[in-house]
């Protein structure tokens, strides 16, 4: 029989769609455990599955604690996301559910995820910590005000985008805009940084990375950017050069060899 802990390390391993809660009748764990490592996609991540299947874990609350399990969830998501749109909820119901997550789903995998308000502000004070779940931490950290502690007032919500492009946060936008009555943007974290409402739309209107570094280079170009690499190789070459020369003078013999050989 699969323990507890470990069903909870293989669904926060998987990179695939994680449930949001345990409560949801549908869900079956052993279900899910066995059609994700039949496709192999746990043990291909086994550096996570070890952080949450440590027997050396001690936590704060029960290591089987839904407490436990939303902080190990809520570290998934931000160490695999580099992209994290916060959300204010209004009334979605069962329907409206389903039609986000399907929509998101086609945006490079966008994933939609209810927060449990409490705990994830605890999260965010332990988040520099190795296992913010873990015995202790939460007094450690217990006067760290986080920037965006103050947005998370009321039904609120993540929608994770495993990318930095800005395209998918266009399109993700333009999917809360369509759900406004029911979905309202409050802020974001790109990468390490937060972003209020304005930076991120001006965020989602910027070139890709692949565009930004074709323009970088045109750009050095112009400003004599070759004739900057050209004299990098010239500096180098010089230092060789010296060195080369040093090494002659400490080594006499070498010297008088290559002056005989002239």
């Amino acid at each position: 029989m699969l323990s507890i802990t470990r069903l909870r390390g293989c669904l926060l391993a998987s990179r695939g769609t994680i449930v949001p809660s345990l409560r949801q009748k549908s869900f079956s764990p052993l279900a899910f455990y066995t059609t994700q490592a039949s496709s192999s996609n746990i043990t291909n991540n086994s550096s996570t599955a070890d952080y949450y299947l440590s027997s050396d874990r001690i936590t704060e609350k029960d290591l089987n604690s839904r407490k436990t399990y939303l902080m190990d969830l809520y570290k998934h998501i931000n160490d695999t996301n580099e992209i994290l749109l916060y959300v204010h909820h209004n009334n979605l119901n069962k329907a409206d559910n389903k039609i986000v997550r399907s929509e998101l789903s086609k945006i490079n995998n966008s994933t939609f995820h209810y927060l449990r308000v409490g705990i994830y502000r605890v999260y965010l004070r332990n988040e520099t910590d190795s296992d913010p779940a873990a015995k202790g931490v939460t007094s450690k950290y217990k006067d760290v005000d986080h920037p965006l502690s103050p947005l998370l007032n009321g039904p609120t919500a993540i929608i994770s985008i495993p990318k930095g492009d800005p395209e998918n946060v266009s399109k993700v936008l333009k999917l809360i805009k369509k759900h406004q009555d029911r979905l309202i943007l409050i802020g974001a974290k790109v990468e390490k940084s937060v972003y209020d409402i304005d930076q991120v739309n001006v965020y989602k209107d910027l070139p890709d990375q692949l565009t930004l570094q074709s323009q970088l280079a045109g750009l050095l170009t112009i400003l004599g950017g070759a004739g900057l690499v050209r004299t990098l190789e010239t500096a180098s070459t010089h230092l060789y050069l010296t060195l080369e020369e040093r090494r002659k003078d400490i080594d006499p013999s070498e010297k008088k060899e290559e002056e005989e050989g002239n």
